[in-house]
């Protein structure tokens, strides 16, 4: 573990720990190793500098674990800055919290074995990411913060990963005391992204094609692009649409949500990296139809599965009561999608943001998202923690 203060911004060191340190928040850098001999990094804020200003002590505080989307990173959750970010108002809150990566991304891209220069490095998908990955923070996290369970927060691929992990071993749902699923992704039948429609068609099912182009780096960060950011994604850019635009694009065009003053840290720390697999098994759940996974092929299949086809990812081992976060202009998270997996869950709660512009980034980015979203996971997470609290003392 690595505790780190920075004296000023340096836009080439490791971002999130340089922005939480910035905002004078504690930080702390850890390793985690998956059992597969990946080494993530991840980030702690083990506290507020406004509850040290008031003295304010917590005996034990609950845990709260955020996990970000496809070519994404923990930098998600704290470049809105300390008043609206949700990372900083549940430490605000008196939450221990803790930001995961995922394999591949910026702050994860090593293996006790394997050079990130290789294909092997890249050989996964998002269900690697849940089964390996999630699994090893979810208990490094608790077992640093000697807890026996803590509040999940997801936004996009994350929710993927939640929903893999808990379907697949299912007695992690015991570690976790409430979820929070903004545009959650599993079925994908109803999904609305123009990108996706035309790769289904070649990437889709197992091909050539899709053997040549799986488990290649997709779009990791450089320095040349954070040199951009400033003079296409500023406030001051006459180019600044071309930022706003491909979110548009990507995520669901025509928000007024949308904190412009935000996009050249966005630029800056996305797109973070992945696996084109990672893609390559969105692509095969929207032209099956089903959440299931990865497709190799019916000989590879029968191999690794001992059937021809992928099996089916089984939601209802999900015994967690499980609060969905959607909108209407998300092409990522159709609404039918959402709703229908609502339908194969023991237990949900939908929350439908009531502006038909919100979209996908909106969820993380938006100047109205505290008042629209954060402030409701954390009341319900306060709900939670006095129910936990009542049945220990019983």
């Amino acid at each position: 573990m690595r505790l780190f203060t920075f004296e000023k911004k340096d836009k080439f060191v490791r971002t999130s720990a340089n922005l939480i340190s910035n905002h004078n928040y504690p930080v702390e850098e850890h390793t985690v190793h998956t059992s597969d001999d990946y080494i993530l990094t991840i980030y702690r804020i083990p506290t507020s500098p406004k509850l040290q200003q008031l003295n304010a002590s917590i005996a034990e505080k609950p845990v709260v674990f955020l996990q970000h989307g496809i070519l994404c990173a923990s930098d998600d959750w704290i470049i809105n800055g300390p008043e609206t970010s949700l990372a900083y108002m549940f430490a605000d809150a008196g939450y221990d919290v803790w930001l995961g990566n995922a394999r591949g991304n910026t702050y994860s891209r090593q293996h006790k074995h394997i050079h990130p220069d290789t294909t092997d490095f890249w050989r996964f998908s998002w269900h690697e990411i849940g089964v390996y990955d999630l699994a090893a923070m979810l208990d490094y996290a608790l077992s640093v913060s000697n807890a026996s369970s803590l509040h999940f927060v997801a936004h996009s691929q994350g929710t993927t990963t939640y929903f893999v992990l808990m379907s697949s071993l299912p007695w992690y749902n015991e570690k976790v005391r409430s979820v929070h699923l903004l545009a959650p992704i599993a079925y994908m039948r109803n999904h609305s992204f123009i990108l996706s429609k035309l790769g289904g068609i070649f990437l889709g099912s197992p091909s050539f094609l899709s053997w040549v182009l799986g488990s290649m780096e997709l779009l990791p960060i450089t320095s040349v692009q954070k040199l951009m950011c400033e003079h296409f994604c500023s406030e001051a850019s006459m180019l600044k649409f071309l930022c706003s635009g491909l979110l548009d694009f990507i995520g669901g065009w025509g928000t007024r949500h949308l904190n412009h003053t935000l996009l050249t840290d966005v630029c800056e720390t996305h797109p973070a990296g992945a696996s084109t697999t990672q893609i390559i098994h969105y692509l095969q759940l929207y032209t099956s139809g089903d959440f299931r996974q990865y497709d190799h092929g019916k000989e590879q299949n029968e191999l690794i599965y001992q059937q021809s086809t992928p099996p089916s990812y089984n939601v209802g081992n999900i015994n967690s009561c499980v609060h969905m976060y959607y909108s209407e202009n998300d092409y990522m998270s159709a609404v039918e999608d959402v709703e229908y997996l609502a339908t194969q869950l023991p237990c949900a709660n939908l929350y439908r943001v009531p502006y038909k512009d919100w979209n996908h980034y909106d969820f993380l980015w938006s100047i109205n998202v505290k008042e629209v979203i954060n402030n409701r996971i954390i009341e319900i997470m306060h709900k939670y923690d006095k129910e936990h609290v009542t049945g220990m003392s019983l």
